[in-house]
């Protein structure tokens, strides 16, 4: 069944010609480290795919010894390494390495195969960055982990929080993680939905005296980290931010998605984060009715060794609201919008080649004739030098539609092109915008199938074969191919080729 799986899926890429890979390695339950194999193609009615197919244990970490993995699958399934173009991986160094990295040896076989990092791990580390950079985003998500840990470590005090949720049937309290800002995202909305029932649970455990004295303690480091205009400020901040980012992410990790959509949801979060700047006030405001303080806490100054030539009169002292509206407020929005302006550069490089695709009815036919020239030079053995002038005629086309008839999105375009069979009227346009879908976005998929793997090689089942690993996993992930298959015909090489009766 599984070979029959695996037929089908190379026998759709090697009918869409063009492919892209996204590989990911993750250790499974007995240690052995497992090789993630994803190849994105375009169907024939005009739909993009991401399919698995198998993983590939102990193929080491480094870079030379992955690119000779990658080389032996598509060798082994009849795939042309030059029909590659696309590659996206993770931002770690064997595998996005400029030089010595995965995608820059597949770039020395294949300069075609563009390399696009992944939009959603790049969303991760712009807020990993933006938590790093000053110390009150730091210390607000080590509060929310530590409020978690210390309501989930006994069962007593999980009962104490539960009895205050019940009476505003709010969410409980969820935990972060490092890899998934979802996580961070359902922990920081449940703590501001819940702000004052966690408040009120601390404040009874603080001054319970049948509790442990550590415990009360604890609890009161955490009452009075909590109950704070600062703290405050700082939750429904993250709160807002969070919740955009992780819906944002989401929509990154579709399999439909394409570039050109990849740039407009950084551009939009980009402006998004710039129309928070100005907004301290209103935050602070929110604040001060969620916590019900108005003033901030008094912060003992230090005082700065100074040097011979230094008074200290000249020093600059901030009010403590200014210090955190400089310091921290826009040092968080800052550095949220740099790294989202950094990481989009990769996305517009990719996408400017066939920018002026979604945009052929808005240009002027010297315009879409000059852009569909330096195309057709970047891809000179798929595009013939009648392209230019091809896309001239399809802008056209395109104009002498309607509007309500007129494609939207770039896959709609390729699916008008697929059902109304313009194929032959326009081949290299049709070739152009295949390249351009089979091009991915992220690994996500890579990312998905190690969720599987967790499934199939469990504590109970970590003594199988590589090989029925891969066939169960394959038959798991690809199970719309599995059901689609004929399981007569299936059964009948079996049996044919399994028979025990001696005739």
């Amino acid at each position: 069944m599984a070979d029959n799986v695996i037929q089908q899926m190379v026998k759709e890429i090697k009918e869409a010609k063009y492919f892209s890979i996204s590989i990911d390695s993750t250790p499974d339950i007995s240690h052995v480290d497992q090789l993630s194999f994803i190849f994105r193609y375009v169907q024939k009615n005009g739909c993009p795919v991401e399919r698995f197919l198998g993983f590939l244990p102990n193929s080491g970490h480094k870079s030379e010894e992955l690119a000779d993995a990658v080389f032996l699958v598509l060798e082994s399934h009849g795939l042309d390494i030059n029909n590659c173009r696309g590659q996206s991986y993770d931002y770690a160094s064997n595998m996005s390495g400029r030089y010595t990295g995965l995608q820059a040896r597949i770039k020395k076989v294949n300069p075609l195969a563009t390399f696009v990092p992944c939009s959603a791990h790049s969303l991760n580390l712009v807020g990993e960055c933006a938590v790093d950079c000053c110390i009150y985003a730091s210390e607000f998500f080590i509060l929310l982990q530590n409020i978690y840990k210390f309501f989930s470590a006994s069962t007593y005090r999980w009962e104490i929080l539960q009895k205050n949720l019940i009476k505003t049937e709010n969410v409980s309290l969820k935990k972060l993680s490092d890899t998934r800002w979802s996580a961070r995202s359902d922990a920081s909305i449940s703590l501001n939905k819940n702000w004052i029932e966690i408040i009120n649970a601390l404040s009874f455990i603080k001054d319970d005296k049948t509790e442990k004295s550590i415990t009360r303690s604890e609890a009161n480091g955490l009452y009075l980290k909590l109950d704070s205009l600062e703290t405050a400020i700082m939750a429904t901040l993250w709160g807002d931010i969070l919740e955009r980012f992780n819906k944002t992410s989401k929509q990154l990790q579709s399999v439909e998605i394409d570039l050109e959509t990849v740039v407009s949801l950084y551009e939009s979060l980009i402006r998004y984060v710039l129309d928070l700047r100005s907004m301290f006030d209103v935050y602070e405001e929110r604040a001060i009715n969620k916590s019900g303080h108005k003033t901030y806490r008094k912060i003992r100054k230090r005082k700065r060794k100074l040097t011979a030539d230094e008074k200290r009169e000249e020093e600059t002292n901030f009010k403590i609201r200014d210090s955190l509206r400089i310091n921290t407020y826009y040092a968080i929005i800052d550095k949220l919008h740099s790294e989202l302006e950094r990481r989009k550069l990769c996305y517009d490089e990719a996408n400017k080649k066939f920018n002026f695709l979604f945009q052929i009815i808005k240009l002027s036919p010297s315009e879409v004739y000059k852009k569909a020239e330096v195309l057709q030079n970047v891809y000179k053995n798929d595009l013939s030098s009648s392209f230019a002038n091809e896309c001239i005629q399809f802008r056209s086309y395109l104009m002498s539609l309607t509007e309500n008839l007129r494609p939207k999105t770039i896959i709609d375009v390729y699916k008008m092109i697929r059902t109304e069979k313009l194929q032959e009227l326009f081949p290299y346009v049709d070739i152009a915008l295949r390249i351009y879908l089979c091009c991915p976005t992220s690994n996500c998929s890579a990312e998905r199938s190690f969720s599987a793997l967790k499934r199939v090689k469990s504590y109970l089942r970590s003594r199988m074969t590589s090989d029925r690993l891969n066939r169960l996993a394959i038959l798991s992930i690809e199970s719309v191919l599995t059901i689609d298959m004929n399981f007569n015909d299936i059964i009948n090489t079996f049996a044919k080729q399994n028979s025990q009766r001696k005739l």
